[in-house]
């Protein structure tokens, strides 16, 4: 059964969440009409404040401040809706900012954020290690989530990146693809580091090679992947088998298979997306878990904001590779030699 939110006990009581949350805090000032109104509330609905919410507000209704890449990624997108309903069931707001996959708007977005009294923050950091680590402020609980960029003070929440790709293109070349190509990000992502690390020592352990013309890193979001790919499969030598290191990404490279009107490439995809089961074929992926990953980082603020001299603790979940279709198909029979004239 739901519990009853503050947002509840303003229904009920007829007050605005701002005079509820002074009557929870005992602040000064509110009528003694309306301190009994707001009590009866709380004791018909049974409401509990929750500690955290109350430790997190300082006596005022508190606000989440998330820091995310982009909200057109369905990873984030996944992400930000939980932290919206658990910050909702403690009785908090959330403000919501993107990056870009920008370091400057990056900072800028957090510094915004911090100006306007967030009470604490969940951010997917962008930069270089040095820059990550420097806009992430002291004063206020900090859960990073998604990616660590070398920052070892706060609380980290992402995925096995690494082997979760490396597991993806094992799976490719067990359905015998030794021709595989990979399209990601910018390599300025730690996540798409790790996943290129997978990728190649995947296929190190197959005693194959890695061919750079079948390697690209350009790929900022789906409408630039998708003429890199169109470059990358129209030749008829391209690879037979496609890794893609993120949910945009992996759009693109579908679009562009689209195109040429081939569906005898595979394909695996790092992140799951809407519709992917409605392609033709239905698209394998790596689950990469944004609801598990955004709880356990909403958990670990709870955490934080209950003790803020807590441990510092690196959690890391293990991808899983969702078979439907796309990453099993085999490569395409050799075509037959050139006859002489």
């Amino acid at each position: 059964m739901k519990h009853p939110t503050i947002y509840d006990v303003a229904r009920e009581s007829g007050f605005s969440i701002k005079t509820v949350s002074r009557v929870i805090n005992d602040e000064t000032g509110v009528r003694a009409e309306t301190v009994a109104a707001v009590q009866a509330a709380i004791a018909a609905l049974d409401y509990h404040p929750n500690p955290a919410a109350q430790r997190l507000g300082g006596g005022r209704l508190p606000t989440i401040g998330v820091v995310v890449d982009s909200l057109n990624d369905p990873f984030f997108g996944e992400v930000v809706a939980v932290m919206e309903q658990r910050a909702m069931e403690m009785g908090m707001d959330v403000l919501v900012a993107s990056t870009g996959m920008d370091e400057g708007r990056a900072r800028t977005q957090v510094e915004r954020l911090v100006r306007r009294g967030v009470a604490a923050l969940l951010v997917a950091p962008f930069g270089d290690d040095d820059a990550a680590r420097a806009m992430l402020p002291d004063g206020i609980p900090v859960v990073v989530i998604d990616r660590r960029c070398g920052i070892d003070d706060k609380d980290v929440v992402r995925v096995s990146d690494h082997e979760g790709a490396q597991d993806a293109v094992s799976h490719l070349i067990a359905h015998g693809h030794t021709r595989i190509g990979f399209l990601g990000e910018t390599e300025e992502f730690t996540t798409v580091q790790d996943r290129l690390s997978g990728y190649t020592d995947a296929l190190a352990e197959a005693g194959l090679s890695v061919e750079p013309e079948l390697v690209e890193t350009r790929c900022w979001n789906s409408e630039a992947a998708y003429p890199l790919a169109l470059s990358m499969l129209a030749p008829a030598d391209g690879p037979t088998a496609v890794f893609a290191s993120t949910p945009l990404v992996g759009i693109g490279v579908l679009r562009a298979l689209k195109h040429l009107d081939r569906q005898d490439v595979a394909v695996v995809v790092f992140g799951d997306f809407p519709l992917a089961e409605l392609m033709t074929p239905p698209t394998t992926v790596v689950d990469q878990r944004p609801t598990a990953l955004a709880h356990a980082a909403f958990d670990h603020l709870e955490r934080r904001l209950a003790d803020p001299r807590a441990t510092v603790v690196d959690t890391v979940l293990q991808t899983r590779l969702v078979e439907r279709g796309s990453g099993e198909l085999p490569p395409p029979p050799p075509l037959p030699p050139l006859r002489e004239p």
